[in-house]
């Protein structure tokens, strides 16, 4: 045992909850982009008329299948298995005809949702329910590179492994990991100094504490565009559930007074807030419910320039992560000799293996 074990038994704890911990992230993160990429498609599927395209009454057929389907299948649990197989047949068949019948029942009503989802909601900001699917995507794919890393299951390259003696494997290995901590270290640096740049307008020749007050500051300004389209969302979701159109309530002098009562000078400053602000003459006239940025810009995909920020943050703890495992093998808490992955065959099997026995 190493002499410092209290730390390498408080070490290893800390290791084991933070994996779990990411796995009920990625758990979670999957869940979520399934739904999102589910719900849009079901969504785009529903409110596609007959006219324009037969893909909305295919999804329609196969949507009414798998409900009617599932549901007499649920009902018929009890029966026997042949019954329960036919009657599920039977309810997809009459789903399908029902959902190919139903034709354009509800295409104008799921399209001012799906519209208002997509150009004027919070959504917007994540550039779309389609947005939001690819968004997730880049934060499962983090959590599951740290996840691997932290349990040894990261892609790795054993060729000099195999020609060097037994006794420098491990030091090979441990190099190799501490390695790969310091070019993720360094990587981080270098992918928020190009998001500050590219993203939050950071001039280029500006030092290290600028860009990160001005990615802060910026950062600042999106959560407070959110907590604004979040509010118009609650005020818009009304209309749209009665199946008002969506953008059919906001009038300029409405907006104008809802940007002089919201404290948009503080963040933005006076001259920028003033022009958003629409004349008196249009005061009768219809604003999307969707917040401008004052500062010049579009809103579709705004947050999305925040949420990139995973890339700097997850190099940072797949480093850590890398060092963790070094250090916890360098302590003797982890014990890598039977891992092929780690150090690939050690030995032949005919070195240990005993000398057959001559028969007779």
């Amino acid at each position: 045992m190493p002499r410092d074990s209290r730390f390498g038994a408080w070490l290893s704890r800390v290791d084991e909850r933070w994996t779990r911990l990411e796995a009920v992230l990625c758990a979670g993160v999957l869940a979520l982009e399934v739904g999102a990429f589910s719900f849009w498609i079901a969504l785009k599927g529903i409110s596609m008329g007959s006219g324009a395209s037969r893909a909305g009454l295919a999804f329609r057929a196969t949507f009414g299948a798998v409900l009617l389907g599932f549901a007499v299948g649920r009902f018929m649990r009890d029966r026997s298995p042949k019954i329960r197989a036919l009657a599920s047949l039977l309810g997809a068949a009459l789903g399908a005809f029902a959902g190919r019948a139903s034709g354009d029942l509800g295409v104008d009503y799921f399209s001012n949702v799906l519209n208002w989802l997509q150009d004027s909601s919070f959504l917007t900001l994540l550039g779309g329910l389609r947005g939001v699917g690819t968004e997730l995507t880049w934060w499962l794919a983090m959590l599951g590179a740290s996840l691997a890393t932290g349990t040894g299951k990261h892609i790795n390259i054993d060729a000099l492994l195999r020609f060097i003696r037994p006794k420098m494997r491990m030091p090979a290995v441990l190099f190799g990991w501490v390695t790969a901590a310091v070019v993720c270290l360094a990587a981080v640096w270098g992918f928020f100094d190009h998001i500050a740049i590219g993203s939050f307008g950071a001039p280029a020749d500006a030092d290290a504490g600028e860009k990160v007050s001005i990615a802060v500051r910026e950062g600042g300004r999106h959560l407070f565009l959110l907590r604004k389209q979040l509010a118009l969302d609650t005020r818009t979701a009304v209309f749209v559930l009665k199946g008002d159109r969506y953008d059919g309530w906001l009038k300029g002098a409405e907006w104008n007074r809802w940007i002089e009562d919201g404290d948009w000078e503080e963040r933005f400053g006076k001259e920028s807030v003033q022009s958003i602000t629409l004349p008196e003459s249009a005061s009768a006239d219809l604003h999307p419910p969707l917040v401008i940025v004052p500062s010049g810009g579009y809103s579709r995909g705004l947050l999305t320039r925040d949420i990139h920020l995973i890339f700097p943050f997850g190099l940072l703890v797949i480093g850590i992560r890398f060092l963790v495992r070094a250090l916890l093998v360098a302590m003797g808490c982890v014990d890598l000799e039977g891992e092929a992955h780690a150090f690939g065959p050690t030995k032949r099997p005919a070195d240990d293996d005993p000398e057959p026995e001559a028969n007779g």
